[in-house]
């Protein structure tokens, strides 16, 4: 089985921490690995019911649905609502999408298990996609140092992560151990 693990920005009204298990992944661009955009992938019956039980005994809220695969940060609120209300999605990230066509390509078992680390109605403090770009970096670099106004979103974001970050592992915690433990 490959499981499409980490963080998620919410779509919809949710909580940091919430668990994203969707029903299906499409990819919104064509320069995904893999993936053709528009496209499509349901994700595993069985291990999403089973990541569905374990949601239930760790106690969090889960988002369903549609989740949607990216190849830039969405960094804007605005963007956020567009894109959810675009492609009918409860969720976006930039990995999945490439993750689940491998899997399908050779009959494997796919599921997506990711935890809300930025909301739909929060902006990050800037475009962190200069980060990403080549020949960007040092502009990256330099907005942040010459904004310090943005510092605490920064941190903001930093304890947001680790709330994510915690919440996944608990969560997988209990779904190895009941995975472990079915026939």
């Amino acid at each position: 089985m490959f499981i499409s693990s980490g963080f998620a920005g919410a779509l919809v009204p949710s909580r940091i921490g919430d668990v994203v298990i969707p029903e299906q992944v499409v990819c919104a661009d064509s320069s995904l690995a893999g993936s053709v955009p528009g496209s499509s992938i349901a994700c595993s019956v069985p291990y999403r019911q089973q990541a569905y039980k374990t949601a239930q005994l760790s106690e969090g809220a889960v988002l369903s649905g549609r989740l949607v695969t990216v190849d830039t940060i969405v960094w804007l609120a605005r963007d956020k609502l567009a894109v959810g209300r675009d492609f009918e999605a409860s969720s976006l990230d930039m990995e999945s999408a490439a993750i689940g066509s491998m899997a399908a390509r050779h009959d494997i078992p796919f599921c997506v298990i990711r935890s809300v680390s930025d909301r739909l109605e929060e902006d990050l403090p800037f475009d962190l996609n200069l980060f990403r770009r080549t020949g960007t970096f040092v502009q990256g670099v330099w907005a942040v140092a010459t904004t310090p106004g943005k510092w605490p979103e920064f941190n903001r974001l930093r304890r947001q992560k680790n709330v994510a970050s915690a919440r996944l592992s608990q969560f997988f915690e209990i779904f190895f151990s009941m995975t472990e433990n079915s026939p």
